[in-house]
């Protein structure tokens, strides 16, 4: 790197003539936004359902006065989503994700020096700190990054999606137990503490580390150079993070009609009602279904949540490669996928009620983990959207479109869950409101997928 700004790119000469990076930067990439992706998990519900039971005793809130906050901060946060997704097609990654940690590490501190004497008061100041956590943690947290890989990658997204999302859920699984046992040993503000910590302190890592894309490095998607010159060494000047697409092609661009991907945002919104809410009351879920758990032996954090994050792992870059090597050419794969999806995770929501065993916890980690690894990659991560003709340019508007529909299903979640557990003494019923929209969606797609395999004409869009 040079006193005026120029980065060198080091690249060898592929066979086709066109230069290729011996070691593309794109991974690079792809590791800073993992670390962005792991220590934002305490603003999600897997983690926050270790604090839960803390904040009600502390409080003195109800089921349904605390799933309520939860919810009407969740979902305020969701009606934003699709503003960020605009502002990281426009500003780019680098700058978006590095605010977003510095955001994050303000928010936790605020969170670990949460006190109120007033009750009124306390009830403004539950939905303030939950608002800043999901609009950070479960929203901007996944569309900065997911839309930055988009941007890197092309030929390789499937396994460019499928090492974040893998490296992420096994991180997070570490973490957020590492979080489960500071919670119960010193406090949930310590633990509060020390996310603040650590994000604070990978913002200015995130800044030096991440690119927008590789056109700001002389690069093309996936590693290849933009000129067939046979260079040993290419020097480019780093453009600023908001000029290097020109005005005219942005002009001429026809954005995608979001009507286009209906069935999809539905299936993302009940997939986050179902797992959001099972989440953030899971230990209480466990205890009513196991009223002796001295007997059954469930543990969450080892039980469920190990067995979901070891096998999500495993399903995440599976999906990416198999999307990566028969999407162009199977157009049905996404929506025989999603079918998939949906019918596991239905069955796997409907047997948790009914968890008096430590081999039944971790038979439905392994459903819901195969379920999720299918979602996070074809949905949240964009695969499926990009399979379908979405360009790199208008990514991250429709991430946000969709990633809306996550966290207003998030959010209505824990208010869902938590009044049917005051008015039916029982998290059953709230378990199935979910779970028959998924099997209504599991046919749809299910149709969908045959109409693709069967159809001859080559058509590639989605008729919802």
């Amino acid at each position: 790197m040079s006193a005026g700004g120029n980065k060198y790119v080091t690249v060898a000469s592929g066979k086709d003539g066109g230069a290729v990076q011996c070691c593309f930067y794109g991974w690079i990439i792809v590791f800073t936004c993992i670390l962005c992706k792991i220590f934002k998990v305490q603003g999600e519900n897997k983690v926050m359902t270790y604090t839960v039971p803390h904040l009600m005793e502390e409080f003195r809130f109800s089921h349904a006065h605390l799933g309520g906050f939860f919810s009407a901060a969740t979902i305020m946060a969701g009606m934003a989503q699709p503003m960020l997704g605009r502002a990281v097609d426009y500003f780019g990654g680098r700058i978006c994700i590095s605010l977003l940690q510095l955001a994050i590490g303000a928010s936790l501190a605020v969170f670990a020096h949460w006190y109120a004497e007033n009750r009124p008061l306390l009830r403004m100041e539950a939905v303030s700190v939950f608002f800043l956590l999901r609009i950070l943690c479960l929203g901007a947290g996944e569309t900065f990054p997911n839309a930055l890989v988009q941007q890197w990658f092309h030929k390789k997204r499937g396994r460019a999606v499928g090492v974040i999302f893998t490296t992420q859920w096994l991180g997070q699984a570490l973490f957020g137990t590492l979080i489960a046992g500071i919670v119960d040993r010193y406090g949930w503000r310590e633990a509060a503490m020390l996310g603040a910590a650590v994000n604070l302190a990978l913002a200015p890592v995130s800044l030096l580390l991440l690119r927008r894309s590789p056109e700001v490095c002389g690069l093309m998607p996936d590693g290849s150079s933009q000129g067939p010159e046979n260079s040993a060494m290419t020097v480019v000047e780093e453009a600023p993070e908001t000029k290097d697409k020109p005005d005219k092609l942005k002009e001429e661009a026809i954005p995608t009609d979001l009507r286009k991907f209906l069935a999809h945002f539905g299936l993302t919104f009940f997939y986050a009602m179902m797992f959001g809410g099972s989440d953030f009351y899971m230990v209480e879920i466990i205890e009513e279904a196991s009223p002796m758990p001295e007997v059954s032996g469930v543990s969450v954090p080892w039980h469920i949540f190990t067995p979901l994050a070891v096998v999500t792992s495993i399903a995440l870059p599976a999906v990416g490669e198999l999307m990566d090597a028969q999407s162009s050419r199977s157009k049905w794969l996404p929506s025989g996928l999603l079918a998939l999806a949906s019918i596991l995770g239905s069955i796997a929501t409907l047997m948790l009620s009914s968890i008096r065993s430590w081999f039944a916890a971790v038979c439905y980690g392994v459903l819901r983990g195969i379920s999720t690894g299918i979602l996070q990659s074809l949905l949240l991560a964009g695969l499926c959207f990009s399979a379908q003709g979405v360009s790199r340019e208008e990514i991250g508007r429709i991430l946000g479109s969709n990633l809306l529909c996550n966290l207003v299903g998030t959010g209505s979640a824990p208010f869902l869950f938590g009044t049917c557990r005051d008015l039916f003494g029982s998290f059953g019923v709230s378990l199935c409101v979910p779970s028959v929209p998924m099997l209504f969606l599991a046919v749809y797609f299910t149709h969908q997928a045959m109409w693709f395999k069967t159809d001859r004409s080559g058509v590639q869009g989605l008729v919802v």
